[in-house]
């Protein structure tokens, strides 16, 4: 009852030559899958940097624009700062003379002499 040795053999044979063609296409399209995850490695890589070359570059700029914001800043306050104090030391040099003072009565005036 049991079927012909040789038929069974070139059976097994025949369906070994199937599982290796299906091994076959399958190690392909590893391969291929590899490839293709390789280039969207590469390109995932090249985003990343070109991502963090423009975040730079936009943090670079607005921290550039708030600096001279400051720098501004800083300087009218020091010029300012500078003139009231330039101010101060003419007034208490006398260079400009300090309004009426309730506290001097105002000069007489001289009367001609006859």
């Amino acid at each position: 009852m049991d079927p012909d040795p040789a038929n069974r053999v070139q059976a097994l044979t025949v369906r070994m030559e199937e599982v290796a063609l299906i091994v076959r296409k399958n190690v392909e399209t590893v391969q291929e899958r590899a490839g293709k995850l390789a280039d969207v490695d590469e390109r995932a890589e090249a985003l990343k940097e070109s991502t963090s070359i423009r975040l730079k570059r936009s943090y670079d700029e607005e921290n550039s624009c708030c600096n001279q914001k400051k720098r501004k800043l800083v300087l009218v306050i020091v010029v300012g700062v500078l003139v009231i104090i330039l101010i101060i030391v003419l007034l208490a040099t006398g260079v400009i003379p300090m309004g009426s003072s309730s506290s001097t009565p105002p000069p007489m005036p001289i009367a001609p002499e006859p």
